[in-house]
């Protein structure tokens, strides 16, 4: 026979949501208009105004207890909105500085070298790398990202522009 007394009894790490809070907890839940972490985030807090435990929140929301008791740390400590939001991310710094990316664009809008047709991504980086305007750990992906998001698509001769040549 399993003992069940427990599974009913409030859990001293449980979270007390206001009614303002309450009702927005669940309109977060409800509309979906969020981003799924956001509801991840709500919905904890909501099973924790409920009284479920950590164990039982994170079983019933496939997380870790650790998420669990985050969520909740950081609602007791900073309230509802710091709770629910993401928390600031360091990232890794910026590989291509602004003045690399303009180096970049006009290295992509320039003549390609001597015997080829067209700038590839890895001349580009070659270019940049032996000019000092980029680390050598940069990688493609990283180039072509920076050139996409300007619509810049220098292997695709139609997308570059060139000055004309003086003849």
């Amino acid at each position: 026979m399993v003992c069940l007394w427990y599974m009913n009894k409030p859990h001293k790490h449980t979270v007390q949501l206001s009614s303002t809070e309450l009702s927005q907890v669940q309109s977060i839940i409800r509309r979906g208009k969020h981003n799924g972490r956001v509801i991840t985030r709500a919905r904890i807090l909501l099973f924790s105004h409920a009284g479920e435990g950590k164990d039982a929140v994170a079983s019933r929301l496939a997380i870790g207890r650790s998420t669990v008791q985050r969520i909740r740390d950081r609602y007791r400590k900073s309230g509802l909105n710091d709770a629910l939001a993401e928390a600031p991310r360091s990232g890794a710094p910026r590989k291509l500085t602004d003045a690399g990316e303009a180096h970049l664009v006009a290295v992509a809008c320039s003549k390609p070298p001597e015997g080829y047709g067209q700038w590839t991504l890895g001349l580009m980086k070659e270019q940049l790398v032996k000019e000092g305007k980029v680390p050598k750990d940069i990688t493609t992906v990283c180039l072509w990202q920076h050139l996409t998001e300007r619509g810049i698509k220098p292997w695709r001769e139609k997308n570059v522009v060139r000055a004309e040549a003086d003849h």
